[in-house]
């Protein structure tokens, strides 16, 4: 069973429903493509949600006084005059709180397709999806006390697990908490439908599941409520922007948020500039 509740499925289905129908034709698009088309998207909203929430006149004048300001207070410093500096300081720190509660608005605006937006991304774009014939790797993770036992990966018709069905769990130490894991080489023909893979332990069934040949794939990770296996892993192949923007493992940044963040960024402030948006 996944780890995630019933409600949060159901609100993670009508989100990837919702922005499918939307924006679900891009993912045609090489997906470099879709990524900076996405981005670009977010800077848009967040851009835009500033625009229309925000006193533009208001924000307008804080910053001419700012600008102001810092000049009288770069000529105060030069004239040594510590009594006119802290003054000035004392009216940024004014214009500074004045201008911040302008902030919330428009992320409160944002916040929902923001969040619609990131949901589909998450599950979009972080791997390519699997192609037909592609050698896939499915592992199972164990407890590190599972080691030696058998596991077994149940046929399915349209997939060929290349380096057999049935695998002894190995103990594997060298990669954080010790565990055990047992892993499959797969290939499989196209399919519109996902592929159920099953595998039985102890008696017991846990299953994931494979899209193969489609613009978008099936979750990587299923999690399971049970003492006596914790996960099964589709390794796809991670999407990395040009092929050359990495991921930031020690702070759990995929690459494709690493990305995402580098376009969206920077790009905000572009168009706050040539829009004149304050």
């Amino acid at each position: 069973m996944k780890r995630q509740g019933p409600m949060l499925n159901l609100l993670n289905n009508v989100t990837l429903k919702i922005v499918d129908f939307l924006l679900g034709w891009i993912l045609y698009l090489p997906m470099d493509v879709v990524l900076i088309v996405v981005s670009i998207g977010t800077s848009l909203i967040l851009t835009l949600a500033r625009l229309k929430t925000t006193d533009q006149n208001l924000l307008k004048r804080c910053d001419d006084d700012k600008i102001r300001l810092k000049a009288l207070m770069k000529e105060a410093k030069k004239n040594k005059d510590k009594d006119a500096v802290m003054r000035y300081r004392g009216v940024l720190s004014m214009i500074a709180m004045k201008s911040m509660k302008q902030e919330l608005m428009p992320l409160l605006v944002a916040l929902i397709p923001l969040a619609l937006l990131g949901t589909w991304i998450f599950q979009r774009i972080e791997f390519h999806p699997p192609k037909a014939g592609e050698t896939v790797e499915v592992n199972a993770y164990f407890p590190i006390s599972a080691a030696g036992q058998l596991v077994h990966l149940v046929p399915v018709e349209g997939v060929n697990a290349e380096t057999g069905l049935i695998k002894e769990i190995v103990p594997v130490t060298n990669e954080g908490p010790a565990h055990g894991m047992a892993a499959w080489k797969v290939t499989a023909k196209a399919s519109p439908i996902p592929y159920k893979l099953d595998i039985r332990y102890k008696a017991k069934t846990y299953n994931s599941s494979l899209l193969v040949g489609q613009t978008y794939y099936e979750p990587a990770l299923n999690f399971y409520n049970s003492d006596e296996i914790t996960c099964m892993e589709v390794k796809m192949k991670e999407f990395k922007l040009f092929n050359i923007v990495p991921g930031i493992p020690a702070a759990m940044l995929p690459a494709w948020l690493v990305a995402y963040l580098i376009i969206v960024i920077p790009f905000v402030s572009i168009l706050k500039s040539l829009l004149k948006i304050y």
